[in-house]
């Protein structure tokens, strides 16, 4: 049943996944509310007669009277106008209820849905393989992050509207077809027949929908660019040329909004003219063909001026539904991708400490290109070591592989002399440290990006104050007004390249981390402060297990162990003297260097 369901109402059961039994809750609420509707609708017709003295209630071809005669006599209560109205009141008092109970709903669906979805997409982002990340639509992911999970879910409830609009014309046609047959089925056509109306507007309102979001991924992508790349596109000048990209896009978009909301304002214009069009016409064929006088027909005119109502309804939200099938599709093949490209790691071993890691002829391919080439080593615990070579020998693949960034194609990746996959890989990453050739600034004050929003307790503010100290940063601290309290802004804009690197190294430091890898950590500092820096890193030398890339040799001058890559393999090692003896290449890089 599930996959019947499933396979044939792919966007209901889409809806469903994050509703469940709520969406039904709705549904039956609401079926129960315009079936209270309908009832205290008929029961207008059977108040008139007893209303009129002298006509007859419950007789021959009077179906509703008849009904209700038996049910005041199974309560022994007396038919009569005051009864009428009692009962009147009450179910228009039930309807009130279960429409309470439906709008109640309908608000907690929206907003579990609208949570539920950014829930799962954060999710599946936060679990999605790097390799995979760093080649996916920024714009796209940001777009269908941020700016269209609200819009699924105004689809969402414009999906349901329909479906209760759906309710509702089936259950007044229904009491419209207890009355009177004929009159039913001409209502019934005159309703199919403003659907073919409608019908060519959708196909056009669907398309404009997916190029709407099309034009949202497009527009925050460029969006994304202008932030990351301000600097330069100010500097250069070219801010008015990549804003420009900005403007053509938006026109673009605006412009397919604009066509939507004409769509949809053409139908509303429609809407009460093509109801009363359709009653009228029902009307004549009515009197002239099966002629009916007009007073027998009041109340089924009533129900069918409410069923047109809501025939123009169920067209106006599909249509309005159909703006947001582009945002729909989009989001069902966003979370399809994103848990295909799941990053997938089954260990569940506990990892109490690292104490070697060993790589076993490693192979790493992206694509056709080896980026590692057979690579084996053993990194003993507070062990030393660094890589060296030239750009794209493959020193941060190797990096990357060694922090789990990214999975290696063959041989064997050992920790404490077990199988990586064993090991839980959250474990594994809590006890790495990451210091990235571009540094990592949050949008937060010092304090919290160095201690990752850590309380300010004395203890933590404490092991702060020491981070800061070790990573050389007290004295640019202390000439702050604000201290640990002063604000970096987008990606640490208020502060230099140096100073951005001092706090990625304090934030590292502040963890304990049992391996810090360092991948040109350096780089971006002066000599004055990479020598402060570089005395910070030496003083770890034996306390814990440091792995270095590094174009500078001067920062890996006392490593125990130095690794010389070429092509995506080791081509020499041995302790810093040692590499001077065996390798050419390294020999020249130190006389370069001054050493």
């Amino acid at each position: 049943m599930k996959a019947f369901f499933k396979e044939n109402f792919k966007t209901l059961y889409f809806f469903y996944q994050y509703l469940g039994y709520r969406m039904f809750l709705l549904l039956f609420f609401s079926f129960l509310m315009v079936l209270m509707d309908s009832v205290g609708l008929a029961m207008f017709l059977p108040l008139l007669q007893v209303a009129d003295e002298g006509a007859a209630i419950g007789k021959e071809n009077d179906k509703v009277g008849y009904y209700i005669s038996q049910l005041f006599d199974m309560l022994h209560l007396d038919l009569n106008v005051y009864t009428m109205l009692v009962l009147i009141v009450i179910l228009f008092s039930a309807k009130a209820l279960f429409a309470y109970y439906a709008s109640k709903y309908s608000v907690i669906n929206q907003q579990l849905f609208a949570k539920g979805l950014r829930l799962r997409l954060a999710d599946g982002l936060r679990d999605m393989a790097y390799k995979d990340f760093v080649t996916a639509d920024i714009g796209r992911t940001q777009n269908s992050l941020i700016g269209e999970a609200w819009q699924v879910v105004n689809a969402c409830s414009l999906y349901l509207s329909a479906i209760k609009n759906g309710m509702f014309i089936l259950v007044y046609l229904g009491f419209a077809f207890f009355f009177d047959w004929k009159f039913s089925i001409l209502v019934a056509l005159g309703g199919g027949l403003s659907n073919l109306f409608y019908k060519r507007y959708y196909t056009k309102t669907e398309k404009l929908s997916r190029n709407i979001t099309q034009n949202n991924h497009r527009y925050s992508g460029i969006v994304v660019e202008v932030v990351n790349h301000y600097k330069y596109l100010k500097a250069t000048g070219r801010n008015y040329l990549f804003f420009n990209r900005l403007k053509d896009e938006l026109d673009r978009l605006i412009k397919n909004n604009i066509d939507v909301g004409i769509l949809g304002a053409r139908l509303s214009a429609v809407r009460e003219p093509m109801t009363i069009l359709v009653i009228c016409v029902v009307i004549m064929v009515h009197t002239a063909i099966f002629q009916s006088p007009l007073s027998a027909i009041m109340i089924i005119l009533l129900l069918f001026y409410r069923i047109m109502q809501k025939v123009m309804d169920i067209q106006t939200c599909w249509n309005s539904y159909l703006s947001g099938v582009g945002t729909i599709e989009n989001m069902q093949d966003f979370q399809s991708y994103l848990d295909q490209h799941r990053e997938v790691y089954s260990g569940i071993q506990p990892l109490q400490r690292i104490d070697s890691i060993e790589l076993k002829n490693i192979q790493l391919f992206y694509q056709n290109y080896k980026a590692l080439n057979n690579i084996s080593l053993h990194i003993e615990k507070n062990q030393s070591i660094a890589f060296v070579g030239e750009s794209g020998s493959g020193k941060t693949s190797l990096i990357n592989l060694i922090s789990t960034l990214i999975p290696f194609d063959e041989g064997a990746f050992l920790v404490n002399g077990k199988g990586i996959e064993l090991f839980s890989n959250v474990e594994y990453k809590s006890k790495i440290g990451y210091i990235a050739q571009e540094p990592t600034i949050f949008n937060a004050d010092i304090f919290d990006n160095v201690t990752f929003w850590a309380e300010r307790t004395d203890e933590n503010l404490q092991k702060f104050e020491e981070v800061i100290e070790m990573s050389s940063m007290k004295n640019f601290l202390e000439s702050l007004a604000e201290k640990e309290k002063t604000l970096l802004g987008n990606n640490g804009i208020n502060i230099s390249g140096g100073q951005k690197q001092r706090i990625s190294i304090a934030r590292e430091l502040y963890r304990d981390v049992e391996v810090l890898i360092m991948d040109e950590a350096t780089s971006a500092l002066d000599s004055a402060t990479e020598h402060l820096v570089k005395e910070s890193i030496e003083s770890l030398k034996g306390k814990v297990t440091i792995i270095s890339i590094a174009h500078r040799l001067s920062t890996i001058q006392h490593a125990d162990r130095i690794y010389l890559m070429e092509q995506g393999g080791i081509v020499a090692e041995g302790d810093f003297e040692e590499l001077k003896q065996k390798s050419t290449y390294f020999r020249n890089l130190t006389v370069l260097q001054g050493m």
